[in-house]
């Protein structure tokens, strides 16, 4: 995973809460209810851009500090990504790719990690592409240990 830094700028709204802007990141903008809500938000639109740039082979842009306008705030917003946060197709919760594999979900985000499936995590919640759930199950071994056999083959 790649680590990033970059400045984002809040706006407050007139109707409540803020836009957020990455102007190191052209067209990264995002919204939020509150402040932390925004720096969220802010961190999740920075992760996708990145890792999309990342993907398609994109040059990543250097850190710049950025000035913030008047009435808007300036907040350094710190991300680790890879290309593997983008996924094609549609995706799953962690909960319903563990009942289709018959697995924990705790199993289902050890197999993410292992590259055995394709997902990604978003603030608390795992996600997993259908079509690398689809893939597992074709070719899944069977419960259980090894058996010896198998081993000594």
């Amino acid at each position: 995973m790649a680590k990033f830094i970059y400045d984002a700028i809040l706006t407050p709204e007139d109707e409540g809460g803020y836009s957020v802007e990455v102007p190191a990141l052209p067209g990264c903008f995002s919204c939020g209810n509150s402040y932390r809500e925004a720096t969220f938000m802010a961190a999740d639109a920075m992760k996708t851009w990145l890792a999309a740039a990342m993907l398609c082979g994109d040059a990543i842009p250097p850190y710049r500090r950025e000035e913030a306008p008047e009435g808007c705030e300036r907040v350094a917003v710190f991300v680790e990504t890879d290309e593997n946060y983008v996924v094609d197709g549609p995706v799953v919760s962690a909960a319903e790719a563990a009942r289709r594999l018959g697995v924990s979900a705790g199993r289902v985000t050890h197999m993410i990690d292992a590259g055995v499936l394709d997902g990604y995590r978003s603030g608390r919640r795992t996600y997993v592409t259908e079509a690398s759930i689809a893939a597992r199950m074709a070719d899944a071994p069977g419960a259980g240990r090894p058996r010896k056999k198998a081993l000594q083959a």
